[in-house]
C-alpha cells in the first residue's frame, strides 16, 4: 500500500502565535511529528502542507518534503482539514501521484510515535478497516455529567444515570488530536478522514494534551517529561564563577574523541566509507552476494535473541527492506567488511532529530572477542559527529544483553531511562 503523510502546518495561529515552530522542549514542535513519521517507514512520502516560508523551511532542514506552498483558499481560518488534504490529493495527482491512502497528522502533537503510526497502517494493510485515528477515553462517564440551567442551577444532565456506579456505564471516547489514515477511496466517498469503517488507536490520558493555550502547552511539556523522554539542553547566558566552578566539580560522562582525517560536510549518508580497515557498504547499493550474508547474518540465532526485535527475517522482507531504504534520507544500513573481504557485521544510523541519531549493531559469531564494534562504531561516530553535525547518538539495548552495556560504557553512553525490557543510551560526542 502506497501511503502519503501530510503535516499540515499553517503560519496564522491566533491563539498561540507561531504555534507550529514554537519550541517544545527543545526543539520546533513539530519536528516530533515529522521524526515519527519518518521513523514510522509505512510513508511513501512525507510531506508538510504550509503557507508559511519559516515552516517550509523547518520542515525541509528535519527531512520533510514541501512540494509547494499552500493556497489561499486553504490558509485562511475556514479552511477545514478536509479541505488541506483535497487539495494536496487534487495536486500531487494532476502531476501524476497517486496514493492508495493518506495519513494526516497534527503538527503540535509532540507525544506522537512511529510505533502507534505503524499500527494504524497495518490495520488498512490488512484490510481490517477503512480508516483509523487515535483516541482517548473520558476521564469520567459522560453520563454522569452536569448541566447549568438559565436560572444557574446545577443538576445532572442525565438524571436516569445518578445512581448507577461508575464501573457500570459504558466508556466514551474523545478524538486524540494526533493522527488519522484513511483510504483515498474512503476519503473521497466520505468527505472526512474517518467514515463508518474506522478503527481506533487508543491512547492514555498521559500521551494527550490540547494545546490552545499556554497553561496547556505548561502541562504537555510537564507530562512529556513524565514519559521519560529527554530534553535538549538549551544554551543559556554566561555562567558566574561560582556556577562554573559548581559544573567543573561534577563528575563527566566520557565522550568519544578519535585521532582523525578532514572530511567533507554532508547532509546525506555516504554510499559506501572506510572506517579505518573497515569498508561499510550501504545496504541500497550492496550486491547480491552481500545481500545474501547479511540476511544469513540478521538471522544468525545468537545474532537475533540479542537484537530489539527477535523474529527471523524472511527472505521476502529482508529484500522488501532493502528496497525501502533505497528512498530513505533519514535512515541507513551498513554491510561492514574487513580489508580480506571477511564479513564482519553491518551497523545502521537513522536520524531522529536535530544533531541526533539512533544507532544499531550486530557483529558476525566468527568475528566475536576481537573488539570490532568497539573500533567500528568509535570511528562511525566521529564520522557523523564531524561530517553531519551529529552531537547525540541514542541506543536502546535488551536488559539482559550484557556484552552490550559492556559495550555502551566503553563508547561512554550514559543510561538515561529503562524499563522492563529495554535501557536505555545516549553518547554525547566531543570535537
Amino acid at each position: 500500500m502506497k501511503i502519503l503523510a501530510i503535516i499540515p502546518a499553517r503560519g496564522g495561529s491566533k491563539r498561540i502565535k507561531r504555534k507550529n515552530v514554537k519550541d517544545f522542549c527543545g526543539e520546533p514542535i513539530i519536528a516530533y511529528s515529522i521524526r515519527a513519521a519518518l521513523q514510522a517507514g509505512c510513508f511513501s512520502r512525507v510531506m508538510v502542507s504550509t503557507d508559511d516560508p519559516e515552516i517550509a523551511r523547518v520542515a525541509k532542514k528535519l527531512g520533510a518534503d514541501v512540494p509547494f506552498m499552500r493556497s489561499a483558499a486553504t490558509s485562511d481560518d475556514y479552511a477545514t482539514t478536509a479541505d488541506v488534504i483535497s487539495e494536496v490529493l487534487d495536486r500531487l495527482e494532476v502531476n501524476g501521484h497517486i496514493y492508495d491512502a493518506v495519513a494526516c497528522i497534527y503538527a503540535t502533537a509532540p507525544f506522537i510515535t512511529a510505533e502507534r503510526l505503524r499500527d494504524a497502517a497495518d490495520m488498512l494493510e490488512r484490510g481490517e478497516a477503512q480508516a483509523a485515528f487515535t483516541c482517548v477515553e473520558y476521564s469520567y462517564p459522560i453520563q454522569r455529567s452536569l448541566a447549568i440551567g438559565e436560572d444557574g442551577r446545577i443538576g445532572m444532565k442525565y438524571p436516569e444515570y445518578a445512581t448507577a456506579r461508575s464501573q457500570d456505564l459504558p466508556k466514551s471516547y474523545h478524538d486524540a488530536g494526533q493522527f488519522y489514515l484513511s483510504t483515498v477511496k474512503s476519503f473521497r466517498e466520505c468527505g472526512s478522514l474517518w467514515g463508518p469503517d474506522t478503527r481506533p488507536v487508543i491512547l492514555s490520558e498521559l500521551e494527550v494534551q490540547d494545546l490552545d493555550t499556554m497553561t496547556d502547552w505548561k502541562l504537555a511539556e510537564m507530562k512529556f517529561k513524565l514519559l521519560g523522554h529527554t530534553v535538549p539542553k538549551k544554551k543559556r547566558g554566561r555562567k558566574s564563577k561560582a556556577e562554573l566552578e559548581s559544573k567543573a566539580a561534577e563528575p563527566k560522562a566520557p565522550a568519544i574523541v578519535f585521532a582523525r582525517k578532514p572530511v567533507t560536510k554532508t547532509e546525506t549518508f555516504p554510499e559506501t566509507m572506510k572506517l579505518g580497515r573497515y569498508t561499510c557498504e550501504s545496504y541500497a547499493v550492496m550486491d547480491a552476494v552481500t545481500s545474501d550474508l547479511m540476511l544469513r547474518g540478521r538471522n544468525h540465532p545468537d545474532i537475533r535473541k540479542r537484537m530489539v526485535n527477535e523474529g527471523v527475517v524472511s527472505r521476502e522482507e529482508h529484500e522488501a527492506f532493502v528496497g525501502s531504504l533505497r528512498s530513505r534520507q533519514d535512515k541507513v544500513y551498513y554491510a561492514v567488511t574487513a580489508n580480506m573481504g571477511d564479513i564482519i557485521g553491518s551497523f545502521n544510523m537513522e536520524r531522529t532529530g536535530p544533531a541526533r541519531m539512533e544507532r544499531g549493531i550486530w557483529i558476525d559469531p566468527s568475528q566475536w572477542g576481537k573488539n570490532h564494534a568497539l573500533k567500528i562504531l568509535a570511528r562511525a561516530y566521529d564520522y557523523f559527529h564531524r561530517a553531519m553535525d551529529v552531537d547525540v547518538i541514542e541506543t536502546k539495548v535488551r536488559v539482559d544483553n550484557e556484552a552490550s552495556h559492556r559495550l555502551e560504557q566503553k563508547l561512554g553512553a550514559v543510561e538515561v531511562r529503562r524499563d522492563e525490557e529495554y535501557v536505555y543510551y545516549e553518547t554525547r560526542l566531543a570535537d
